[in-house]
Formats: C-alpha cells, sequence, structure tokens
C-alpha cells in the first residue's frame, strides 16, 4: 500500500497509480486481492488555484491535453 502521509491517512493520487499500475488492491480484512476491472479514470486540473505538480508516476498513465480557456 502507498506510504501514509503525516496525518496517518494514504493519498488518493497514490491509490489511483497503484489501481493504473497493478489493477487491483489489497484487502488487508480478508488477505486477498481485489481485482478491479473496465474502469477509466478521468482527471482536470485547474490551471489558477491549487498544486501544480502531479506525481509523474501518475501522469504516465494519462493522455494530457491542453485547452486555452475561449475568448468571449
Amino acid at each position: 500500500m502507498p506510504q501514509l502521509d503525516v496525518y496517518d491517512t494514504q493519498s488518493a493520487i497514490s491509490l489511483l497509480r497503484q489501481h493504473a499500475d497493478y489493477e487491483h488492491w489489497y484487502d488487508v480484512g480478508k488477505l486477498a486481492l481485489k481485482d478491479i476491472v473496465n474502469t477509466q479514470t478521468l482527471a482536470a486540473l485547474n490551471p489558477s488555484a491549487g498544486s501544480f505538480f502531479v506525481n509523474p508516476r501518475l501522469m504516465r498513465h494519462f493522455w494530457t491535453v491542453s485547452i486555452p480557456f475561449p475568448d468571449n
């Protein structure tokens, strides 16, 4: 599982990257793998707010396109 952050939680980005890499999650309660298939992930960034860094290990799974804001 992804490393815990300072609040003892796992980053959602790390969980998405793990799913993209391995297509399963590990159920620690049942001690078994849970296969997750036939899914798609769509993401968007706000260009004017928030963090402008995206983990390259996650971003390699995406086709990146940039669309400027339309004119009036």
